[in-house]
């Protein structure tokens, strides 16, 4: 019964975020059924006065609300330029939009994956999810909100010199790249390239998981979305003790005000947090086409299009100042 209210609660979000078109509203409807839950009186169910039924991160409705708010959170922040783009304040929150909407298409990605492992029928999902992610991230470490972190007087870095297209840690570009050559991959090295891409990928999260999930009630009792097994809590978070893994960087970001930004490392913050940002959307986006190789074969649709991201990319990174 609490399944099937929680089913209409969700379903009644979504119906009326796709009539009415606020993505705002939705956005703050469905984070509030994820992180507090069903409250309300079961008819015929006697359950304790303080019962409270929470959706397991990984149960398929959270699914279907990551799916929404990746989406919503996007919408979010293209109607707030479609208003007035030149606003600073617009601008602003476009970015963090833009950015809790890149931390969801994370989520998204590595909950879908973590179910990829025990059930591979999965596949077809789990590559447009991190195709997904992958675009997503390499949108926001390229995003004009950026100028923004310059006109505070913080470091932007030159993307050309601060980025290497290659990955030392893993060999998940050669490996799609191959994939690409001969179609095909033997199930050991599979193995192999996911476990490596999987580490990689934690590693790099770790460094601005802090800054992707900053004033985002909800993924903040994430700690790590890709290998910490969704180390989340199923109480609310008002009573959890929220303490986010961001490595050594230290990486936060806070508004102190509306025309103001707090920084931890001001004069690097920049630096790494772009760099990050944009390696591991290129790490997203490569294995999610390696999968839809093994989905759908080396010369389809979505294979093609990881490929040319990735070649549009790597030119990008080589050429540009």
């Amino acid at each position: 019964m609490a399944d099937r209210r929680l089913t209409e609660c969700i379903d009644d979000v979504i119906l009326e975020y796709l009539s009415v078109g606020d993505p705002e509203s939705c956005c703050e409807k469905l984070e509030e059924i994820l992180t507090q839950g069903l409250k309300e009186h079961l008819e015929g169910i006697e359950v304790k006065p303080d019962c409270i039924f929470m959706l397991h991160p990984l149960h398929h409705h959270s699914i279907k609300a990551y799916t929404t708010l990746a989406s919503a959170y996007k919408v979010c922040a293209c109607d707030l330029l479609s208003v007035d783009s030149e606003t600073y304040i617009n601008q602003l929150k476009a970015f963090d939009m833009r950015r809790i909407s890149a931390a969801y298409s994370l989520v998204l990605a590595g909950a879908t994956h973590h179910l990829f492992n025990s059930e591979s029928s999965l596949i077809a999902s789990v590559a447009n999810f991190w195709t997904g992610a992958g675009e997503s991230l390499l949108s926001l470490s390229k995003s004009s909100g950026w100028s923004m972190c310059l006109n505070l007087g913080l470091v932007i870095p030159n993307l050309a010199s601060a980025m290497k297209f290659k990955c030392t840690k893993c060999s998940l570009m050669d490996r799609f790249r191959a994939g690409m050559l001969n179609g095909q991959i033997k199930s050991a090295d599979f193995e192999n390239v996911s476990n490596e891409f999987l580490h990689c990928v934690s590693d790099i999260t770790q460094k601005v998981w802090g800054f992707l999930i900053s004033d985002c009630q909800f993924l903040q009792s994430c700690k790590d979305p890709i290998i910490s097994s969704w180390l989340m809590s199923t109480k609310s978070s008002s009573t959890v003790n929220v303490e986010v893994c961001v490595n050594k960087t230290n990486m936060r970001y806070t508004h102190e005000s509306e025309n103001s930004v707090s920084l931890g490392h001001e004069q690097t913050y920049a630096d790494h947090a772009v760099a990050c940002i944009f390696h591991l959307g290129l790490h997203c986006l490569a294995y999610g086409g390696l999968l839809a190789s093994i989905c759908y074969g080396p010369h389809s649709h979505l294979v093609c299009h990881v490929q040319n991201v990735l070649e549009r990319e790597k030119n990008f990174v080589l050429y540009s100042h």
